[in-house]
């Protein structure tokens, strides 16, 4: 072994995720912890810069439901289901979710800061648009952030649809839109015209189209 040979040891926050999302009560139904809800802390782990994840094979993770996290430039770690051959091998009944950050990646991302509250109303939009099968959530989502419309408070998915209405290999994607303005109440005229830029765009860059 050489004597100046030196070795990457970075740090790593690891964790696995299984079992009922809440404990067994009569208010809720009985749901299983699944991807979505681990994307959705690690999402709030890295705010206030919006975390990617993009479809990534890992040896550990089921092929198909595994992702890559990406935090601007760099890889900040992945997340996905456990490999069935280790789920078999260890007995698991029902799926496990894990997830793996690098540290470095996590801890430089910016402090918290309080921004300007506005005195007006949110104002909410929703857009349903069918596109590609191969077309991801995490796609559109980078196109329409690219916009950087500052009355944008928010877009997030809330649907997928696949099924009558909608042709093989399409599918429905749902997304909330939360505009607000810091100086004044926003008109409908004006929210529209914002959403309607957005429809624009992901029409040309991917070929959507409003669901009926």
């Amino acid at each position: 072994m050489r004597k100046d040979a030196t070795y990457a040891q970075p740090e790593k926050l690891a964790g696995l995720c299984y079992g009922d999302v809440v404990a067994e009560q009569w208010g809720k139904s009985a749901r299983s912890v699944d991807f979505y809800d681990v994307k959705a802390d690690l999402e709030a782990l890295f705010w206030p810069v919006a975390a990617r994840f993009e479809a990534a094979p890992h040896p550990a993770l089921h092929p198909g439901k595994s992702a890559r996290i990406r935090w601007g430039e760099r890889i900040a770690g992945y997340l996905g289901e456990l490999h069935p051959q280790w789920r078999q091998r260890i007995g698991l009944p029902e799926s496990a979710i894990l997830f793996e950050l690098d540290m470095d990646v996590l801890t430089a991302r910016p402090l918290r800061t309080a921004g300007e509250l506005s005195r007006y109303p949110l104002v909410r939009r929703d857009i349903a648009l069918v596109v590609s099968e191969n077309i991801t959530v995490q796609a559109l989502l980078n196109c329409m952030h690219a916009e950087r419309l500052p009355i944008i408070s928010e877009i997030s998915p809330f649907d997928v649809y696949r099924g009558k209405g909608v042709e093989n290999g399409k599918k429905s994607l749902a997304f909330r839109v939360l505009l607000q303005d810091t100086e004044k109440t926003l008109t409908d005229a004006e929210a529209d015209l914002v959403v309607a830029r957005l429809i624009n765009i992901l029409e040309r860059q991917f070929g959507a189209r409003l669901r009926n």
